[in-house]
């Protein structure tokens, strides 16, 4: 008994001598936002009050390799909300597991167009957020790789079929296909941004696959910057086809103060039953260090399509950052 117990304790010390070489550190980040907004089409019967917050948990270590493993873990204030495991490689790319942080492949670029503060798509839908007709695979379950090649970035993901959030040991559910994507930007001059994404969405049905495309442009002098941005997704349903066109632009009235204003058509595709929806959004904020309040007042006409729907939103936002 006597032996064994030497022999745990050496391995004990052997692994504490091992790990100490994995010099790491942990840091801890937090924003918080209060919204009002207001939902011009009859539909509110709340509070016109919101809040968005969030703490972020970040661990990272260097490696003897000098290769560095970063973990985080976003928090909501009632759950996580997010949380990815980073393997930087150095000029050989990086590799990232993510459940639900996003930014990669096609979706590192589904709106490029420049803003003073939310998108002009953000809250249209009055439901969940955003009405749907941008590009990306999802972020939960999804595997990334990123690097850098000449004065490209390429950035790649593949979310394996049933994806998800799943935990140790588990396995995800079944249903849907598995996606993959890849996006490519690069700046030619200064002020120039050009990029370009194009990804596979599966489905259990293979006849119901989608595919997608984006690119755009951007623009930056002085203190002017503008955008355009095309993508499109097509199926075997009409349903599933959609392409916008959309253009932005923004003004810094000062280093604190700046202004927006975009415009966004979407078309339906094949499926008759259905017109254009057209978006427009004008937004503006002021940043005083880690505080900020911004304004957006964002339109929509023919929503998804639905001719004689059309919804509009305003919200005045404070933020801060910790």
């Amino acid at each position: 008994m006597n032996n064994l117990k030497k022999i745990g304790l050496s391995a004990l010390a052997g692994s504490l001598v091992a790990t100490s070489a994995f010099a790491g550190e942990m840091a801890v980040s937090g924003s918080a936002k209060v919204t009002y907004t207001d939902k011009q089409d009859g539909s509110l019967t709340g509070s016109q009050f919101g809040m968005n917050k969030l703490l972020g948990f970040t661990g990272s270590g260097e490696l003897d390799s000098g290769h560095t493993v970063t973990a985080y873990f976003g928090n909501n204030g009632t759950s996580q909300s997010s949380a990815s495991l980073t393997y930087d490689m150095g000029d050989a790319g990086t590799i990232m597991f993510d459940q639900g942080a996003g930014g990669h492949g096609i979706g590192s670029i589904d709106d490029k167009t420049p803003t003073a503060a939310e998108e002009i798509w953000d809250n249209i839908s009055h439901g969940a957020g955003h009405d749907g007709f941008r590009a990306g695979i999802g972020n939960a379950g999804a595997i990334s790789y990123a690097t850098t090649v000449g004065s490209a970035t390429v950035s790649a993901d593949y979310v394996r079929k049933g994806g998800g959030v799943v935990e140790d040991g588990a396995t995800g559910l079944g249903g849907s296909g598995s996606s993959k994507s890849i996006a490519i930007t690069t700046s030619p001059a200064d002020g120039i941004g050009i990029g370009f994404g194009m990804a596979d969405l599966g489905s259990g049905n293979v006849d119901a696959d989608q595919s997608q495309t984006t690119a755009y442009i951007t623009y930056a002098v002085g203190s002017i910057s503008a955008g355009f941005q095309m993508a499109s997704e097509g199926g075997q349903a009409d349903t599933a086809q959609w392409t916008t066109t959309q253009w932005g632009v923004s003004f810094n009235v000062s280093d604190d103060i700046s202004v927006g204003y975009g415009q966004r058509t979407v078309d339906m595709g094949s499926d008759s039953t259905l017109v254009d929806q057209s978006d427009s959004g004008v937004s503006a904020s002021y940043t005083m260090g880690s505080m900020s309040v911004s304004a957006n007042m964002n339109k929509t006409d023919d929503l998804k399509g639905t001719s004689g729907s059309d919804l509009e939103t305003t919200e005045i936002a404070v933020s801060f950052a910790f």
